[in-house]
């Protein structure tokens, strides 16, 4: 038997449109009232959300928004979800499930999509 390789298939299922984004953005304020994420991370979560359905943003959009590269950038989204001691395993789950369907739809694994040159 081969190993498989490549992203998970029930990751690759998600549809990233409008209603996920918004399931995602109700989530996150969730996270935010039970101080589950800071303010700092929940700006970085709620771009990385926005920007989901376009396979994530340009390395030039996060150098504008947030003053950071790529890799920079993941790192912070990954330390966002992270869980906490006093999260319930309920919003751990939910840390997780969030993050690894943004390490999907950003593909954290390919290259960063590269802005149009003019």
């Amino acid at each position: 038997m081969t190993a498989r390789t490549g992203p998970d298939p029930a990751a690759a299922r998600v549809d990233y449109g409008s209603s996920w984004v918004r399931s995602s953005l109700r989530q996150l304020d969730s996270f935010r009232r039970s101080h589950a994420v800071d303010i700092d991370a929940s700006q970085v979560i709620a771009f990385a959300i926005r920007w989901a359905p376009f396979g994530g943003a340009s390395t030039g959009e996060l150098l504008v928004v947030f003053g950071v590269g790529r890799r920079r950038f993941v790192e912070m989204l990954s330390t966002g979800l992270e869980p906490r001691r006093t999260d319930t395993p309920e919003i751990r789950l939910r840390k997780r499930t969030l993050l690894n369907a943004l390490r999907s739809a950003w593909r954290f694994d390919e290259a960063p999509p590269t802005a149009p040159v003019l």
